[in-house]
């Protein structure tokens, strides 16, 4: 099929090489002056590698998501931990009962974990966050942090929001992630997405198309933007980004740190420590998170019931046409980037079928294909 990709990030990456890999006619446009997305890596005069929006880690433990990324680079195996002030020291996270002993209401918080219901609340993001923290681990941890992030009180999210980094550990692994298998690739990720979608055609600077003239477009773009906001504009959170240079870094164990006291900052990263590069130099990156708007690209879905019943009318909408959504924009789901080269995988078979199917047919396989990143059934 002749199918055209709108979008050079990862989402639109992958699908382009494996849309390719699969013997399809594959053209990519992108609206930017470069490819990449959010996946960009650049270089600083101190020749450290840094990425302008957001320091971000590779994880993974399905083994086809790993081959098919360490085609186009390799990886420098950083194992990602993550640190977290509060009241002036700095603690490892996610939680872990070890953390709760230092704390100086450990007794009320043992206390509220032995009267913990026995599965997660999932009425809103707050009732599912106590229900596994607890009240007091909640508001000294996870409140301050989730206000400040995405700028909405807790109880209008939704439950599914908080499972991405929801956890208490009774261990002392201190790595943020448990995949075995983590890093940054060695060169960057423009790196990556280039090796990725070499020899296959790619034209910047635009965002026009005429989906008349393919057998399939494939959609990584806002969904709702796509639709001129029929239903309403889906709402994102962004980031803006501040650099400190050579700064003292507290604890070279943790690549990033989050902030949720500090009046303005919701984490810092420390890039040298990330990249694994041996020098005097350092480049720090704080964080403010912000609404998205013209000046700042859609970065995190907001998930609330409003948000997610207006992105399934654009679903609906969307899957009458011969047109696929994907990625974090036109599936409107936070997807991490193995979530998102697995999700390819899974869409790859949907799409070479796409214009025999019903557009009932579409909007089912989408949304199974999605379901289990958005949703608490592997949550008890």
């Amino acid at each position: 099929m002749k199918i055209l990709i709108v979008g050079a990030g990862l989402s639109g990456c992958s699908m382009a090489r494996l849309l390719k890999d699969s013997g399809h006619d594959i053209t990519i446009i992108e609206q930017k002056a470069h490819i990449g997305g959010l996946c960009v890596t650049r270089v600083n005069g101190d020749g450290i590698l840094y990425e302008p929006f957001g320091a971000r880690t590779f994880h993974a433990t399905n083994q086809k998501v790993i081959r098919f990324v360490t085609r186009f680079d390799s990886f420098n195996g950083f194992v990602h931990k993550k640190g977290i002030f509060i009241d002036g020291k700095i603690y490892p996270y996610p939680i872990s009962m070890r953390t709760v002993q230092q704390l100086e209401q450990k007794e009320m918080i043992l206390q509220e974990l032995r009267e913990r219901p026995k599965r997660i609340n999932k009425i809103n993001f707050e009732k599912a966050s106590v229900s596994v923290y607890g009240n007091t681990l909640y508001n000294l941890f996870i409140k301050p942090y989730s206000l400040k992030m995405w700028g909405r009180d807790p109880k209008d999210l939704e439950a599914a929001l908080a499972i991405k980094r929801m956890e208490l550990r009774y261990d002392d692994r201190q790595s943020l992630f448990g995949d075995e298998w983590q890093g940054l690739p060695v060169h960057g990720y423009s790196f990556l997405l280039k090796s990725m979608i070499r020899q296959i055609p790619l034209r910047l600077n635009t965002a026009q198309f005429n989906p008349a003239d393919y057998d399939v477009v494939v959609f990584s773009g806002p969904i709702d933007q796509f639709f001129k906001y029929r239903y309403g504009k889906l709402e994102y959170r962004s980031l803006r980004f501040y650099y400190r240079r050579n700064e003292r870094w507290e604890n070279n164990n943790y690549g990033t740190i989050n902030l949720p006291q500090h009046s303005l900052y919701i984490r810092k990263c420390n890039f040298k420590v990330m990249h694994k590069q041996i020098t005097k130099q350092s480049l720090i990156q704080y964080q403010k998170p912000v609404e998205e708007d013209d000046n700042h690209m859609p970065m995190y879905p907001v998930r609330s019931r409003k948000n997610s019943q207006a992105f399934d009318k654009y679903l609906h909408l969307i899957c009458k046409t011969h047109i696929c959504p994907i990625g974090r924009l036109g599936l409107f789901s936070y997807l991490n980037m193995d979530q998102v080269v697995e999700l390819s995988f899974s869409i790859l078979s949907i799409i070479n079928k796409y214009p025999v199917l019903t557009p009932q047919q579409r909007y089912d396989k989408i949304k199974n294909a999605i379901k289990k990143y958005n949703n608490l059934e592997n949550k008890k």
